[in-house]
């Protein structure tokens, strides 16, 4: 949490303390999922699915699978489900860590201890819940920086020599908060020191669905996910807007692993209105088509209306949100965030990404009419506060 916001966005109940209003009076850019909202068909089948809800589910929702591993040319030994993307990467990270105990043998010194902790790498600015989850699993955490001042650009052979003396290694493609797509080619040096370190290269692909086809197939590791020293990790969650379903998520990665992620998982862990809504999913054939040309119709013109403004510099995104940093005489983006919300807007302070000072907020881009009344509310603010 920064300065007293959330952690991460969308806490409406959070905000409606905050700012005295209902959490429904809420316009909210601070969660960054697809502004067309849920595919009616996955509502109907959710809501379908209630009727049974005095039954338990499958153990390890083994239908999706199937389907969801038909629908990505997998095999459904190289899948695991789970309570969305964020239980995965924490379940991914204690199976690490527990991988790291094992192998420090019998010693009880504390040197013996250190040798025995799971060493992870994050490339950041990135999402929290990789930091979290390395900590959970005890892990011993570096950061592998990359930098405003050039556009979030990566340097493989840095990252490669930091993953090369790590277990676990998170990347997130396209990033979040930054919107910055990297080139699979990028990635390869950084897998193939994974690798050959013994380790895994984790790459969080949750918002590829919002990129421009071809880039994204450029772009992806999906087809690769069964090689040794890789996992990608996605979600239903951002794509379809399935957030209050959680997801599900899903990981692929290599059978051995996979096996025994499934063998360490809860059961149930995919509820039986998520399993339903995530199958009606996957039969939209047209709804991810419709999302991508809305989403950068919609964010070309959000980006140019907030980069006219003169209060932001807005960073090149290829998927469904804007990293911006406000002008150097700019007040902090806590007190900007804070006029936002006392209007009803909600947008995020990125103050808790490292890698990102104060001056950055994060806005998902919505509906046209939406991100018109996040223009004009700014401008607000901009005279508000002298910006």
């Amino acid at each position: 949490m920064s300065k007293g916001f959330p952690a991460h966005g969308g806490d409406l109940e959070w905000a409606a303390e905050r700012y005295g209003l209902t959490p429904g009076g809420f316009l909210d850019f601070s969660s960054n999922l697809n502004p067309l909202g849920p595919p009616p068909r996955a509502l109907e089948a959710a809501h379908a699915a209630l009727r049974e809800a005095a039954r338990y589910p499958q153990p390890g929702a083994e239908r999706l699978r199937a389907a969801l591993a038909l629908h990505l040319g997998l095999e459904e030994g190289q899948l695991t489900l789970g309570n969305g993307s964020s239980e995965l990467i924490h379940h991914l990270a204690r199976q690490m860590g527990a991988l790291a105990g094992k192998r420090r043998g019998g010693g009880r010194g504390e040197g013996d201890a250190r040798q025995g902790r799971l060493k992870v790498t994050v490339a950041a600015p990135a999402f929290g819940e990789y930091e979290r989850a390395a900590a959970l699993a005890g892990a011993e955490t570096s950061f592998h920086f990359m930098s405003p001042d050039d556009r979030f650009s990566l340097r493989a052979d840095k990252l490669a020599e930091a993953a090369a003396r790590s277990q676990l290694t998170f990347f997130c493609n396209p990033s979040s908060p930054t919107g910055r797509l990297y080139g699979r080619e990028e990635l390869i040096p950084v897998l193939e020191a994974c690798r050959a370190a013994g380790g895994i290269l984790a790459v969080d692909e949750s918002f590829m669905s919002f990129c421009p086809l071809r880039e994204a197939a450029e772009a992806s590791l999906l087809a690769r996910a069964g090689e040794e020293g890789l996992v990608v990790i996605s979600t239903f969650t951002k794509s379809f807007a399935l957030a209050g379903l959680r997801g599900p998520g899903w990981l692929a990665g290599p059978q051995g692993l996979v096996a025994r992620l499934e063998e360490t998982a809860v059961p149930w862990r995919v509820n039986v209105a998520a399993q339903a809504a995530a199958l009606a999913c996957l039969e939209e054939r047209s709804y991810l088509e419709e999302t991508r040309a809305a989403v950068a119709a919609w964010r070309e013109e959000l980006e140019t209306c907030l980069a006219d403004s003169g209060i932001f510099e807005v960073f090149p995104s290829r998927t469904n949100f804007l990293l911006l940093r406000l002008a150097p005489q700019a007040a902090g983006a806590g007190e900007v965030a804070d006029a936002l919300g006392r209007r009803g807007i909600l947008v995020r302070d990125c103050r808790d990404f490292r890698g990102l000072g104060s001056g950055f907020l994060r806005v998902a881009v919505r509906r046209p009419e939406e991100n018109r009344r996040l223009v004009a509310a700014l401008e607000e603010v901009r005279k508000e506060m002298g910006l």
